[in-house]
């Protein structure tokens, strides 16, 4: 990505954000849309209609399949520009919301099986929609905030999204402990409606920057493979990272469905732990951020593993028959924010040293489109293999049991094996972007936005934005 053309304002010194401030409100509010419509609150429902663990995985695993299909859209924004595509890009998603409201409107004493069809369809529709649009977001801020700002910028996103997202989580709580449950969800979907109207004004209000030079997606599908199989650094950390996403991005959606569908733990709890997983995840990332440098990134990787390793033996206790861990969910949950945001906090900061001087943002969107779309597939084959016979809701408590313990074995495979991880260029920056901390792996969707352009003739690609 070419860096902004415009004047730096902050060349003469600190400049305030208050300009940029329609984007941190674009920000906030998008968090309560995508926070409801992909996260932790479309399991419940699904769990509340019935779906098998196979298909809540199908459901959480759209947002990673149809990443080539966030590639393949920059091709558009040289026509249509940022702001047009992501607009167009959100509005559509936020018509899809309207069919979870209107199944929860209905209030169904024994849901019926198109009802799960039809949410599932949502998620996939949502998803593809906000594939569309998410090409444009990370691009707009870069082309909209000058050099000097942006690190400023990020970490007040970061807050802003944060309690976005735990107001969010809180105010739904509160509707599931007052109000019947399908109240509850109307209500809850209501908001992330509303939520699409404020994103839509907020960033109508922004400047809509030059339009992008096209993007050169034949060289992206025709490198990726040589970029991936080619013996290299980078290709030793893209195994690492795919290793961990193939079991660690079931374990969200998992572990919010076992606890709803077969620990009988209520919405509004479950709802509330959440919200005590995103203040870990502020409070580690707030903690490291400005020590990473002083510490290392192997010891960062290595103390969110140790953690992990707890918590995933906690889990397997736990789905094993000693229910007596239910009462400790809170510090489960807490410690899984921080070991969350631990990993992402040294990925961004690990990922820029194993990518080529002159194609780093080419290797940056490949990494994270591979991760993206292997882990993508966890979801969905490890509820396939825990769910009961016959699609009926549930878990099988010792397949479950042994899911835990292959994420166990690949937690103790990835600590010993962070040693030997290699690197070329250990003095660059941190990859900055902003709302890494609300979901695991949702960074990945926006680490691929950093496409190249199609580089002119007689110029070298160029490298991340700074």
């Amino acid at each position: 990505m070419k860096k902004s053309p415009q004047a730096d304002p902050a060349a003469d010194g600190p400049v305030s954000l208050a300009p940029y401030s329609n984007l941190l409100k674009f920000g906030f509010f998008n968090a309560t849309t995508w926070m409801i419509g992909l996260g932790t609150p479309l399991v419940l429902l699904a769990g509340q209609l019935g779906a098998s663990s196979f298909e809540v995985g199908m459901a959480y695993a759209f947002v990673f399949l149809l990443l080539p299909v966030q590639i393949i859209a920059t091709a558009t924004l040289p026509r249509f520009g940022y702001k047009r595509q992501v607009i167009f890009g959100w509005a559509s998603r936020g018509i899809f919301l309207l069919i979870p409201l209107g199944i929860v409107w209905m209030a169904p004493a024994a849901p019926q099986r198109w009802m799960v069809y039809a949410l599932i369809a949502s998620a996939f529709f949502f998803s593809l929609f906000r594939a569309m649009g998410s090409c444009g977001v990370m691009p707009l801020i870069y082309a909209t905030l000058p050099e000097s700002v942006r690190g400023r910028y990020f970490s007040t996103d970061q807050a802003v999204t944060g309690i976005s997202g735990i107001l969010t989580l809180l105010f739904c709580s509160l509707l599931f402990r007052y109000l019947p449950i399908y109240q509850a969800f109307f209500w809850q979907y209501l908001y992330a409606i509303a939520g699409v109207f404020f994103t839509i004004y907020f960033l109508s209000k922004v400047k809509d920057p030059p339009k992008p030079k096209e993007t050169s997606l034949r060289r992206i599908f025709s490198e990726t493979p040589k970029i991936c199989l080619r013996s290299s650094p980078f290709r030793q950390y893209l195994v690492f990272m795919i290793a961990s996403a193939v079991m660690g991005t079931a374990f969200v959606p998992l572990k919010a469905y076992y606890l709803k569908v077969d620990a009988g733990v209520g919405v509004d709890l479950i709802l509330t732990y959440t919200a005590i997983q995103y203040a870990g995840a502020i409070i580690g990332t707030l903690f490291m951020r400005g020590r990473i440098d002083q510490i290392g990134v192997k010891p960062v990787f290595r103390v969110s593993l140790v953690l992990s390793l707890g918590i995933s033996a906690f889990w397997y206790f736990l789905v094993t028959g000693h229910q007596l861990l239910l009462l400790f969910l809170p510090l489960a949950y807490f410690c899984f924010g921080i070991a969350a945001s631990l990993w992402i906090t040294a990925h961004l900061k690990y990922l820029p040293r194993v990518c080529d001087d002159e194609q780093q943002a080419l290797h940056v969107s490949v990494h994270s489109a591979v991760v993206g779309l292997i882990g993508g597939l966890a979801p969905i084959a490890w509820g396939f293999l825990v769910k009961i016979p016959g699609g009926l809701p549930g878990v099988q408590p010792d397949r479950f049991g042994l899911y835990f313990l292959g994420l166990l074995g690949v937690q103790l495979g990835l600590l010993f094996y962070v040693p030997w991880l290699t690197s070329e260029h250990r003095e660059r920056p941190s990859i900055q972007t902003g709302a890494n901390l609300l979901r695991p792996f949702r960074y990945i969707g926006q680490l691929i936005n950093f496409l190249p352009s199609g580089p002119t003739k007689g110029t070298k690609e160029t490298t991340l934005p700074k």
